[in-house]
């Protein structure tokens, strides 16, 4: 057989949508209590004045502060590590957890220490990593770090922090926090 009339309709070519290189909605908004944060950087909060957020410790990425569906956000492209310099040390061995909430389309490693640099210490500085999931790709991602999981750094004595890994990271809400009284 094989002889007939045959009809074609909507014959085109297509490719999906590229996967999203920045988000284009905000972060989360955090529901903690302002009373009960000490906050690095967020638009919801009022931030530590004169944190440094890119101190020249001779590192390749590129620091930026971006706008995201209006609000501030901090951009990490080309990561190899980042330093962030407190104005002074802050107590925050008060404090239960560190919150951060990051966004990234490539990341395979993204790891963030806490610091007493030297400056606090009168000798050698003391640094703890927390190694981030990064499985999640192209979405907010919201972490609430246990500060115990930074022991030995001395909680009294925070002044740095820093960030080490691969790709283009996109951070909002650093701060610590703790549970209301």
């Amino acid at each position: 057989d094989g002889n007939g009339t045959i009809f074609w309709d909507n014959i085109y070519f297509s490719k999906s949508a590229a996967a999203p290189t920045a988000p284009t909605a905000s972060a989360p908004v955090p529901s903690a209590d302002a009373a009960n944060v000490v906050s690095i950087f967020s638009d919801a909060y009022t931030d530590l004045e004169g944190t440094d957020f890119n101190p020249n410790w001779g590192q390749a990425t590129v620091v930026t502060t971006e706008t995201i569906d209006g609000g501030s956000v901090l951009k990490y492209a080309g990561l190899n590590y980042q330093g962030t310099v407190l104005s002074a040390a802050q107590d925050v061995s008060g404090y239960d957890t560190l919150h951060v909430d990051f966004w990234t389309a490539d990341s395979t490693a993204l790891n963030l220490f806490l610091i007493n640099s030297g400056d606090v210490t009168g000798g050698d500085p003391v640094e703890v990593a927390h190694a981030f999931d990064v499985s999640v790709t192209g979405s907010w991602v919201s972490v609430d770090i246990p500060l115990s999981s930074f022991s030995p750094v001395d909680l009294t004595m925070v002044d740095q922090m820093k960030v080490d890994g691969n790709g283009t990271i996109f951070w909002d809400n650093i701060y610590f926090s703790k549970s209301a009284a």
